[in-house]
């Protein structure tokens, strides 16, 4: 097995915005209020259902720009390891005869995987200028190293409705997670055990959301591996392309202490 200090990843030196792809709205020292997807400024602690991270070591499960792992340094994490994927053929996306993705995956996963390194600039940048001190590891959701160690809390912020199998991926980050995880996502609000298929046809440009669970779900699933959900808290957030606020939710899961 590898050693942690050679599987994590030394943050490249970027200082050009034109470089990068912003997921979240963050603000960067010498270039301001620089917008993303997602505007989660000031709602930090009610996007991760009001856990407390002080003196708590934290992995940001699907990172992107880096908001979240920079956020939680500044709730005074202890450690904080930012994770996102290695390969864009680590991630399956839905088959639309037109599109890339089905017609040549090579040819797909090499463009996906130049976007892939401007979200990684766009995190390299503020990493740099916001001084962070956050571990970065670049691999696989669904098969994450136990070398990267133990996290009290592990952070899994908007990525599972993206994810063909979610279970395969709770499972795999609940490995590293000793007391805590927290997950954002949609949700049906039903103890029936069931999931919705989000895709359409007829919205090929919407082919990276697969499925909404239910709280019936993700509870059995979090019995089935140890945990039990403490809480769960809806909120709206501000989405900046559709100009529109979303409704997520906030599903705090906490480890049976007998497991």
């Amino acid at each position: 097995a590898e050693t942690l200090q050679a599987m994590l990843v030394q943050p490249r030196y970027v200082d050009t915005l034109s470089d990068c792809f912003f997921y979240h709205t963050i603000e960067v020292p010498g270039f301001g209020e620089v917008r993303g997807h997602w505007d989660l400024r000031g709602r930090f602690k009610e996007y991760i259902g009001g856990v407390d991270l002080a003196g708590k070591s934290v992995i940001d499960v699907g990172a992107a720009t880096g908001f979240l792992s920079f956020a939680a340094e500044e709730s005074g994490a202890s450690r904080v390891l930012s994770f996102d994927i290695g390969d864009p053929r680590q991630q399956a996306f839905l088959p639309f005869k037109d599109k890339l993705y089905y017609r040549d995956p090579a040819r797909w996963a090499e463009q996906y995987g130049a976007e892939i390194e401007q979200w990684k600039n766009a995190y390299r940048l503020c990493h740099r200028l916001l001084d962070s001190k956050a571990e970065v590891y670049y691999g696989n959701i669904y098969d994450l190293p136990r070398e990267l160690g133990q996290f009290d809390v592990a952070i899994v912020g908007s990525v599972l409705e993206h994810l063909s199998d979610q279970i395969t991926a709770l499972a795999s980050i609940s490995r590293l997670t000793k007391e805590t995880m927290v997950i954002v996502s949609p949700l049906l609000q039903t103890e029936e055990r069931i999931a919705r298929f989000e895709a359409l046809a007829d919205h090929p440009e919407n082919d990276f959301t697969w499925w909404i669970y239910s709280e019936g779900v993700y509870r059995e699933v979090f019995k089935m591996l140890g945990f039990s959900i403490a809480a769960i808290t809806k909120a709206q957030y501000y989405y900046h392309y559709g100009e529109r606020f979303e409704t997520r939710y906030t599903i705090v899961a906490v480890r049976d202490q007998t497991s």
